[in-house]
């Protein structure tokens, strides 16, 4: 289980997901996986980012300008730990990454 959800959906997500570059020169993780995945994915991010967000500051706008940054934040850790519930180190993406360099 990974947040509460079958880290075999989690996993399934986070395996479907591709690098996709952005026209102002950034990327971003865009992908399409059987719908229960996805959801059980977002559901496990969300938990996590809920968790973060009352460790954090109370200050709101702190909180609204780092939003993105503990979502992005919490995506990381729910990956991380559905692949090393299967014993995967590298996402599929950080093939992507190297190969781009």
């Amino acid at each position: 289980m990974i947040e509460g959800e079958r880290a075999s959906l989690v996993l399934a997500a986070v395996l479907s997901l591709r690098i996709q570059s952005k026209h102002d020169g950034t990327v971003q993780l865009a992908g399409r996986a059987d719908p229960r995945a996805m959801a059980a994915l977002v559901r496990a991010v969300d938990r996590v980012e809920r968790r973060m967000r009352t460790l954090g500051s109370a200050d709101l706008v702190e909180q609204a300008t780092t939003y993105s940054v503990r979502r992005g934040e919490a995506f990381t850790i729910v990956a991380q730990r559905a692949m090393g519930a299967y014993g995967m180190t590298v996402a599929p993406w950080q093939h992507q990454l190297s190969d781009a360099s």
